[in-house]
């Protein structure tokens, strides 16, 4: 059947469409005459009526629908399939199809209660665009429908009276409606809702109550209804929603041909420009808003002024796009924009435990302040099978970036958190710190040689975290050449990395420092005497190879990791260490001049001990009734201690390369936990050890 690529919808008018495929009743009679007369034809109307009656159509028998009835099913049907024709109203929606199916399925329109579909996702994502295109394509379907825009806006420059007095017009096709109060809907307004089958967009919710107050019980609505909702915030959505989609980043390449569409329209282009393109494609990250924005700006513009621009994007985001997603972080509280705002200048990329610990010690309410920031999409967490990780979009840390230096634009020393290289070296150069800064973040990699003050810290009374970073350990990049006479005492997190003196200042009081981390460092002893160190719960001094031995901690009962991997000058641990009962990790592998480890407290946390290679190590004696990693290779140790009896949930012991060890405890607790367990020993030992476990393990 030739159709000259036309669709065909037949149309079955009291008649049963299988008379029709098979030609049988009054099909076959009228064709059998025809046969007489038209032998070469038939056969090609015989064909012809198979492949209609075998399409998808609509079949009316007069003794079971109204007539009326259905004319309008086929009418909405055909508007729908003409909807669908109309792609090409929306080819500038680069990636719309694989998220428009995925809403299709959620709206699940074969089902007849009433459903409630919630998009969310960041600011500028496309939350209001891809609930625009879903509602141009099946608004017909339905006997009713609303596409409420910018409610956020709307509502607080209207009032949500307005609002629904407009919503409810609309969908009742009635001006005077006459809703007066915020709450509930009159009667006479719910009659009539009840008989319709509606579709409804309420675009950029806020909160909940514009939710409720808008739509309130679902039994208002027709059967087959769909409401639609775009947000920002996820907990708006809470228990009032059946599905939730989250809307995340367009892939590169569906985000570099938006950028391009934008940008040349469909003009053709040499490589440069491409080169060009795809960077400003990596600098918006997928998402769209900002590759609009930017595209549409840099149209017809030359190579320099493309090149001028991409320079002021790593100094400053575009305000077009900021504007946008700044409306997430204003519907924060103090507390939450404080959390926000250390993770966009210093956190991101922790873990989610190590940021809940550090910004409690601050006095935050860390836990619901994170649930508020992945609500609104502020922050992403992406859990592995160890840990789950705080990140953000770059986009949304540069909002961050500009909300602090806002604070004061010509003066980084008077900035809450500082994290620029630039401005950091110049507040240190020049001593111009004040109380203000709560954070300092720097990669020291990025500044060139630099001779600090004294006291450079001494008007930093507030600072809470300070990152000196470096990956190049055997270059000193900061230097005190006349000490450093203080450190603030509110430090919760302090990282120098390559540490230039032999010790901390005497005057620090640690009390409120949680971790401490000081690799590569020159320090031969951190301080004098038992100091304060109840919040204390992470050290690490790797790699201090002058470091001779460490300070007493008794007083720091909640310390959990201890880091002091080749510290190769330590000849003694600090017996305070092993009484730490929340102790979960210590870690002294390549401490070459370590030569005894005994602890006189069976310990309650300690679960991994490493002393590997710690080739000066004859004596050894520590417990734990939670040891399950135990590393000892390459130590001179001759023998096992009774003591390892104690350790029964030990899974992983590592003994290679112990040529001294001679004899092993006559019996372990429980050997059959041993999952992995390592030796190079002598052979008549190793003959001894295999044979021992192979009789434990039978028993």
């Amino acid at each position: 059947m030739e159709n000259q690529k036309q669709i065909v919808i037949p149309v079955f008018y009291n008649i049963d469409p299988s008379h029709v495929r098979h030609q049988k009743g009054s099909y076959g009679d009228a064709l059998a005459k025809h046969d007489e007369y038209y032998k070469e034809k038939v056969p090609i109307w015989r064909s012809a009526l198979n492949k209609a009656a075998n399409l998808s159509g609509f079949h009316y028998s007069s003794n079971y629908e109204d007539e009326a009835e259905f004319i309008e099913k086929i009418a909405k049907t055909l508007s729908r399939r003409l909807n669908l024709m109309y792609k090409s109203d929306f080819r500038d929606l680069v990636g719309i199809d694989e998220r428009i199916a995925d809403l299709e399925s959620l709206m699940d329109q074969r089902s007849e209660d009433v459903r409630v579909i919630g998009i969310w996702g960041m600011g500028g994502i496309g939350k209001t665009t891809i609930a625009a295109v879903v509602f141009n394509r099946f608004c017909s379907e339905f006997e009713g429908h609303c596409f409420l825009a910018n409610v956020r806006e709307e509502s607080k420059n209207h009032g949500i009276i307005h609002l629904k007095n407009k919503m409810f017009s609309i969908l009742l096709n009635e001006n005077d409606l006459h809703i007066v109060t915020p709450n509930g809907i009159p009667p006479h307004v719910k009659r009539r809702l009840l008989r319709k089958r509606v579709l409804v967009v309420l675009d950029d919710i806020s909160d909940s109550d514009q939710l409720e107050k808008l739509v309130g019980a679902l039994s208002c609505f027709g059967l087959g209804s769909r409401i639609i909702i775009t947000t920002r915030d996820k907990q708006v959505l809470g228990k009032n929603v059946d599905e939730i989609y989250e809307l995340k980043p367009l892939i590169f390449d569906d985000a570099f041909q938006l950028f391009m569409l934008n940008a040349f329209e469909n003009n053709d282009v040499d490589l440069e420009w491409i080169v060009l393109s795809r960077k400003v494609s990596s600098y918006a990250k997928g998402i769209p808003l900002a590759l609009k924005v930017l595209g549409s700006f840099l149209y017809g513009k030359s190579r320099e002024e493309w090149e001028s621009q991409l320079e002021k994007l790593k100094k400053m985001p575009y305000a077009k796009i900021q504007d946008v997603m700044r409306l997430s972080y204003d519907d924060l509280d103090r507390e939450e924009k404080n959390i926000f705002l250390y993770i966009a200048c210093f956190l991101k990329g922790y873990e989610s435990q190590q940021i809940t610990v550090l910004l409690n010690s601050c006095g935050f309410p860390t836990i619901i302040g994170l649930r508020v920031l992945r609500d609104k999409a502020l922050i992403t967490e992406v859990s592995t099978s160890r840990n789950s990780i705080i990140s953000m979009h770059d986009l949304i840390q540069e909002m961050g970036w500009e909300i602090v230096r806002e604070e004061s634009i010509d003066n980084p020393g008077k900035r809450s958190r500082l994290w620029d290289a630039n401005d950091i070296s110049l507040v240190l150069e020049h001593n111009m710190g004040t109380k203000a800064i709560q954070s300092i973040s720097l990669n020291v990699a990025k500044i060139e040689g630099l001779c600090l003050n004294p006291q450079v810290f001494s008007k930093m009374t507030e600072l809470k975290l300070l990152r000196f970073s470096q990956y190049d350990f055997h270059e000193q990049i900061l230097h005190l050449p006349q000490g450093l006479d203080s450190l603030p005492n509110g430090l919760r997190f302090f990282e120098w990395v390559c540490y230039p003196l032999r010790s901390l200042p005497s005057s620090f009081c640690p009390k409120s420092l949680v971790e401490l981390k000081m690799t590569w460092s020159r320090v031969e002893k951190l301080w004098d005497g038992v100091l304060d160190l109840v919040n204390l719960k992470k050290i690490d001094l790797s790699n201090s190879k002058n470091l001779l031995e460490l300070p007493d901690f008794s007083m720091a009962k909640n310390l959990e990791e201890v880091e002091l991997y080749n510290c190769k000058s330590m000849r003694k641990v600090h017996p305070s260490i092993l009484t730490i009962h929340k102790l979960v990790k210590l870690n002294l592998s390549y401490c070459k001049s370590l030569t005894i480890l005994k602890g006189d407290v069976h310990l309650r946390s300690l679960s991994n001990l490493s002393l590997s290679e710690c080739s000066k190590l004859k004596q050894f004696s520590v417990t734990s009734e939670n040891m399950k990693n135990l590393s000892l290779k390459g130590t001179s140790i001759n023998e096992l201690p009774l003591s390892m009896r104690l350790l029964n949930k030990l899974e992983t012991l590592y003994l290679d390369r112990c040529q001294n060890l001679k004899n092993l405890p006559n019996k372990f607790s429980n050997p059959v936990l041993l999952e992995n367990f390592e030796s190079s020993a002598a052979r008549s030992l190793m003959h001894r050890i295999y044979t021992y476990f192979l009789k434990a393990l039978c028993s």
